[in-house]
């Protein structure tokens, strides 16, 4: 069987598209633990972001997307009951990305997990 890979994209420095809880370590551990996932966590620093004082700026227009700030959690599993438990844990955690690039390197099967998972936990694909 293939292995499943969901990746998920949260932006930081949108209002909209962070997530509403911190990512902690911790917690991915604890979920990757309880769904037999492996679980990383990516913190991208983006190429135009300037901090000024408390102020943090980035100007995203025409960037790629590795080059924008962005905290990418991977996940992946050998079967799509588990990570399909673990995307669930992770939306009621940190709710679902919010841009539809949010799941943009995921694999095909895990993609597809994450969009259904998107539309039943917020609407947004």
């Amino acid at each position: 069987m293939e292995e499943l890979t969901a990746v998920l994209r949260y932006f930081p420095l949108d209002p909209v598209t962070n997530p509403p809880n911190p990512i902690l370590r911790d917690d991915l551990d604890r979920i990757a633990g309880e769904t037999g996932t492996t679980i990383t966590l990516a913190a991208v620093v983006g190429k135009s972001r300037t901090v000024e004082g408390e102020v943090i700026r980035e100007d995203t227009m025409n960037s790629a997307i590795e080059d924008v700030s962005q905290d990418v959690i991977t996940l992946t599993a050998k079967d799509e009951k588990a990570l399909t438990l673990a995307v669930r844990a992770l939306f009621k955690l940190y709710r679902a990305p919010r841009t539809v690039f949010g799941a943009w390197g995921s694999s095909p099967r895990g993609r597809e997990i994450v969009y259904r998972l998107c539309d039943e936990y917020d609407g947004w694909y």
